[in-house]
Order: C-alpha cells, then structure tokens, then sequence
C-alpha cells in the first residue's frame, strides 16, 4: 500500500510502498481518512520525541481519523502501524467515536491542540471558575484553541503573549503582548518585555507554556517578583518551540507560591489523555470551534512536512 515511509531515526517521510497492516488479535482495523501533521505527531514519528518508541523504517503518523470495518467514524491514537497510509492497525481501546456534525477534518485537525490545552488546565492546573490564565504562544493553533479552552471551563480573564499583534488580537483574549518589538535575547530588551508583562499579570494563578525558552524564565521572574506569595500560580510547561532548556533561578522558586508542572504524554495518564480529545470533541461542536487547516494528500507528504503547523496540514488519504 502507499504510505509516508520514514527510513530511519531523524529523517523525514517520503513516499513508498509499505506491506498492509496483517490483522493481529486485540487489534482493529482502520480506513485511513484524514491525518492532521502537528509538532509531537512529526518528532514521535522521526523518533525525536522523548515519548517515541520501535523501529525503522516505518509508517510515520501517530494519529488520525478513520473508519471502521462497519463504516464507524472514528479518530485513533497511538497506531501499531503508523497512521500515514490508507490502513492502520489500532487497539481498540485508543478510539475515540466522533460526533455526528464533526467532519472527519475537523476532526483531525482539533483532536491534539485540544487535548494539550484541555488535559493540561485539567488534569495538571486543575482549573476552577474564576482563573485567570496566561498563555505563552498563543499565535499558534494550539494557543489559539486555549484561549477557547480557557473561557469553556470557566476562565475569568484570559492573557495571552506570543508573536504578531494582529493574531493575538484575533484569540479574544482580555490583554494581549506581543514579542514582536523586544529583543529577548538582549537585557534591555528583556527588561522592557518583563516591565510591560507585569503590568498585566498581577491577577493570574495559571500559566500555559506552548513557547519555553528564555520566555519562561522571564515569565517565572516576572511572576515571583509581581505576585510573590500572593496567591499559589500553577504553570504548566506543554511545548518548547522556543527552546528545550531554560535557565529558572532559585530565588524565583523560594519567593512565590509558584508550582511548576509539565502536561503532555506520560505526565497525563492514558485514559485523562483520550477524555481529554473526547470533550475537546463535544466542545467543538457545541461552540463551531475549528482550526484554519491547508490540505494536503498523501503524494504530497514531503511538502506537506516541511509546511508551517499554522494553518494545520491534513493529509486527506481515503
């Protein structure tokens, strides 16, 4: 069958011929319909993310939406087989049944930056009515959706910072900061950022973290010297476009009521993770929440991974 091969640990998929999917017990059978390429799906593939497993070559793709031997609409996760080609093989307690009204794009394109903000203002900061939220990144598909997220489980004030002033502006949130105008990799400018951020945290008790980088040590400072030990903040750190490690001073961890957290595969249980994609699901209905998404087809996968995970890629299969 034609499938998006990945030859070996690091490289990116190209397109071949890979043996069908053999029928295993325990295991379901999946039509392949649409695969959205988000950040963790890419690196769980090349065996770059800290949660990839087995061997090379493979069917890159972790997830996907798809149906049944029965003609069931159904989104997947974690596929023996890969999800990249026009079959996988799926144990069937990783599906998920997707709702009449959500078409299968939808559906694939909202599952994974809905759960990373569900699961992680959930499971992790265990949101209550009345939270005010602070997004870092929020310029992204992900961000974006957990602004949304944020305001469904009872946010009172959503804060957001990233990049572009025009897209942040277009999340809804209650204050915006844009990056754009502060060089962060320069005192002053981190100093200015720091100056502006604190004039509009003082209220926030959750922090999610797409961005990391020198951005969560300005936040994590910025934080303990605004807030201090006025009130406990739950940040949860979720992605790390802007750097995997980040310098985090210990004065800013003794002088506030600051817990730090990571929300992702593994920190999540398995079960939290597929509830997690289910009321993202029924969310999505309910409020005709979408992501901009640009589609791709399956002899298209080389450009389609090289493409920006803003708007999300869809590879539309069967």
């Amino acid at each position: 069958m034609q499938a998006a091969i990945i030859k070996e640990q690091g490289q990116t998929p190209i397109l071949g011929e890979f043996p069908e999917p053999k029928a295993q017990e325990g295991k379901l059978l999946i039509n392949v319909s649409a695969v959205a390429l988000s950040n963790v799906a890419k690196a769980r593939s090349m065996g770059t993310h800290y949660s990839s497993a087995g061997s090379f070559p493979r069917v890159a793709g972790m997830d996907g939406v798809g149906t049944l031997t029965n003609g069931q609409r159904v989104y997947f996760i974690n596929s023996v087989t890969g999800s990249l080609a026009k079959q996988a093989l799926v144990a069937p307690e990783v599906l998920i049944p997707i709702p009449d009204g959500l078409d299968n794009q939808t559906a694939a394109s909202i599952a994974n930056p809905g759960m990373s903000s569900y699961a992680a203002l959930v499971y992790r900061a265990k949101i209550q009515p009345g939270d005010v939220v602070l997004i870092n990144g929020a310029s992204g598909t992900a961000g974006s959706l957990a602004v949304k997220m944020a305001y469904a489980l009872g946010a009172k004030q959503v804060i957001v910072t990233g990049r572009g002033n025009a897209a942040l502006t277009a999340t809804g949130a209650d204050a915006i900061l844009a990056t754009d105008t502060f060089d962060l990799n320069e005192s002053t400018g981190q100093k200015a950022y720091a100056t502006e951020l604190a004039a509009i945290i003082p209220a926030v008790t959750i922090v999610l973290d797409y961005l990391y980088g020198n951005t969560a040590t300005i936040i994590i400072n910025t934080l303990a010297q605004t807030i201090g030990a006025n009130h406990t903040i739950r940040y949860v750190q979720i992605g790390s476009i802007a750097g995997v490690e980040t310098p985090i001073p210990a004065a800013a961890l003794r002088s506030s009521k600051l817990i730090l957290m990571g929300s992702g595969f593994r920190s999540v249980d398995d079960t939290d993770i597929l509830t997690s994609i289910e009321r993202t699901f029924q969310l999505a209905l309910e409020n005709h929440w979408t992501v901009p998404i640009q589609n791709f087809t399956l002899d298209e996968i080389e450009k389609a991974w090289q493409a920006s995970s803003n708007p999300r890629p869809i590879i539309t299969i069967n």
